[in-house]
């Protein structure tokens, strides 16, 4: 930032913070000064005056002697920035309330440079302070607060008047003298405000106005880039995509994720939430599908670096679920896999087959039997709550598993043609029917992708269409891989060339949803939601979409042989290393969240969903999934010459 002179500006804050830094950085001359000591300024040789409460643990509010003071400068018409300020003018406030699925949109037209009216900026989970309405001048609000289904803005229609003024965050008083901000600002990097541009123009305007000039607020200060801005759009390299897996592993290491090198299994990685210090939120469930996953990666990167640390951890992460998830109490509900340490007479069948697919491919791949009874005892339990049609409800609990239940269950159709909740028990089955020949494996994977394609492509949504779609490559690759039918090749290639439709150059597939069918579009807050608000919305999933692509792809090429699946792989591990999150905060650096925005190449969408917002991070669905695709195409030339031999020697009629 270029230094500033001109108008003196005196700050008043107990702490430092982000944006002090950024007028300290701007400004050689800056006053600041604790409250308690501000009364001895030279009160002459200050021309504007910014409060800066948003960085304290409580809304600072000025002692009566300082107040009057303030209030006499700012009447004189000095100019005067209040910042989550407790009462400040006329105004004061409610207590203090969570801003986790509001998000603030522009009001007022033609103050913030190029940005429309209804344009959104996320402070994640900030706090506000909602002022009385009748304490505030009858003025139109800069920003308000909104909950908006939208990714990047908000129709203006949406923005009704009353409402806009009821939830006003940033908006001036005193005839223009005193700007009120109602939110915490202050740490707007470590806090991860986003969209950075319209970040960096919203900081702007607040200093411009108090300085009363053009200030120059570039380079501006970042708490994370993605490895693209120092790549570039350059093609992506075999040492670019071992750099990026080699990051995301040590990410697991450091971020607290693993536990005692998984001897005590791993977290289910990082809620959604940021506060004003940047701390954010650790999701410390014990998932099943978690750990099983993160055993993946470990693995293979044992046998691509001869790395007998990696190994030791994928075999302590796998016997982490084997032998603490798995049911064992004789009956008809032996080999039930537990979801979770909380929820733990609760099974979700793709979950459990995820947790148990690294040790099947591993199987596979090194031509043992380690853990594959235990693997089996999973699967069975699934197989004997499974529909007619191959189907599974979305969930079995076992405290509703009477004996007429289970009867039910496995005597009349699951009606649930969704690869969110079957796709990869199939690719499961498909595996563990390569390995042991036990057919029943085989006709109920059959079955059940046979009643998804039915349907398809009105299978039952739950994010998106892109969801299914990506979901859909492994099993449908599988299932080839053990019939040998062309019928199960052709649906694997309508799959697999439908999802073009939903392709971005970067690599990426966004959201997308023919007909608004997913049903996982609730009211913010109210239950899990989809990134897609409308279709078009430049947002990629890297939880429940393309996550699912560097394997799916990558087996893809291997079962068939066709280079076209690699050139799909190749263009997910270019985006892969391209949005791998890079900071100083070991939190982070080296992950994936969620939500990406492929135009802003940020991490940046709609906060709707209850439980996994923009920032969230899993450990399992995202990290370890990416990363052991990425691997897995590293070790082309091992693993698929293991797919050749007598890939159909088992498969029936």
């Amino acid at each position: 930032m270029s230094p500033l002179t001109g108008k003196r500006v005196a700050v008043i804050t107990e702490t430092d913070s982000d944006l002090l830094f950024c007028m300290k950085t701007l400004d050689p001359r800056l006053i600041v000064a604790k409250p308690s000591e501000a009364l001895a300024i030279d009160w002459n040789a200050v021309d504007s005056i910014a409060i800066l409460g948003g960085a304290d643990a409580e809304p600072l509010l000025l002692p009566p002697p300082l107040r009057n003071r303030i209030e006499r400068e700012c009447a004189a018409g000095k100019r005067v920035f209040a910042e989550y300020t407790g009462s400040i003018g006329h105004v004061y406030f409610e207590s203090p309330a969570s801003t986790r699925y509001a998000r603030l949109a522009v009001v007022s037209p033609d103050w913030l440079p190029d940005e429309p009216v209804g344009a959104l900026i996320d402070d994640q989970c900030g706090e506000r302070l909602r002022p009385h309405a009748f304490t505030c001048a009858p003025v139109k609000p800069l920003l308000s607060y909104a909950v908006a289904h939208a990714h990047d803005r908000m129709a203006p229609a949406d923005l009704h008047e009353d409402a806009a003024s009821q939830e006003r965050a940033l908006w001036f008083e005193a005839e223009g003298r005193l700007l009120v901000c109602a939110f915490r600002l202050a740490n707007f990097v470590r806090a991860r405000h986003a969209p950075h541009e319209r970040v960096r123009k919203l900081i702007g305007f607040i200093l411009n106005w108090l300085y009363g000039a053009e200030t120059d607020l570039k380079p501006f200060p970042r708490s994370y880039r993605v490895a693209s801005e120092t790549r570039g759009n350059e093609p992506v390299t075999e040492a670019d995509i071992r750099r990026t897996a080699d990051r995301a592993l040590l990410w697991i290491r450091r971020s607290g994720i693993l536990l005692r090198d998984g001897a005590d299994g791993a977290r289910e990685g990082l809620g959604t939430e940021i506060d004003y210090t940047g701390r954010q939120r650790v999701s410390r469930y014990l998932r099943v599908d978690c750990i099983g996953e993160l055993a993946f990666p470990f693995w293979l990167h044992g046998v691509l670096a001869g790395d007998e640390e990696s190994r030791r951890i994928s075999e302590n992460l796998a016997a982490y679920v084997f032998d603490h998830y798995v049911n064992r109490e004789p009956g008809p509900l032996y080999g039930m896999m537990r979801w979770t340490d909380q929820a733990w007479g609760v099974c979700y069948q793709d979950d459990a087959a995820r947790a148990i697919l690294p040790q099947l491919f591993r199987c596979f791949y090194e031509g043992t039997d380690n853990r594959l009874r235990e693997c089996e005892d999973v699967l069975q339990f699934l197989i004997r709550t499974t529909g007619t049609d191959g189907t599974r409800p979305f969930r079995t609990d076992n405290n509703k598993l009477t004996a007429e239940e289970l009867e039910r269950l496995r005597s009349t159709p699951g009606n649930l043609p969704s690869a969110h909740y079957n796709a990869y028990y199939y690719a499961a089955l498909c595996i563990a029917y390569r390995l042991t020949g036990r057919d029943e494996y085989r006709r109920t994977a059959l079955a059940g992708l046979s009643t998804i394609m039915n349907a398809y492509p009105n299978t039952k949504r739950e994010q998106s269409q892109t969801q299914e779609l990506c979901r859909l490559i492994l099993p449908l690759s599988w299932l080839y891989a053990v019939t040998g039918d062309e019928l199960h090749l052709q649906w694997l290639y309508r799959v697999a060339r439908d999802l073009q439709a939903f392709a971005h150059p970067c690599g990426a597939y966004l959201e997308w949803d023919d007909g608004y069918a997913a049903a996982m579009r609730h009211k913010a807050g109210a239950g899990e939601s989809s990134l897609l608000c409308r279709n078009g919305d430049p947002v990629a999933d890297l939880l429940y979409s393309n996550n699912w692509l560097a394997i799916g792809w990558m087996q893809a090429y291997f079962i068939t042989g066709d280079s076209w699946f690699k050139e799909r792989w190749t263009d997910t591990a270019r985006f892969m290393a391209g949005a791998q999150i890079v900071s100083d905060n070991p939190v982070i650096d080296g992950a994936w969240a969620r939500a990406f925005d492929v135009e802003r190449n940020e991490v940046f969408g709609s906060p709707a969903d209850a439980g996994w917002g923009p920032w969230a991070i899993e450990s399992g669905w995202t990290v370890a999934e990416i990363t052991s695709g990425l691997l897995m195409g590293l070790l082309e030339s091992k693993l698929k010459p293991l797919h050749r031999a007598e890939r159909f020697s088992s498969s029936s009629s």
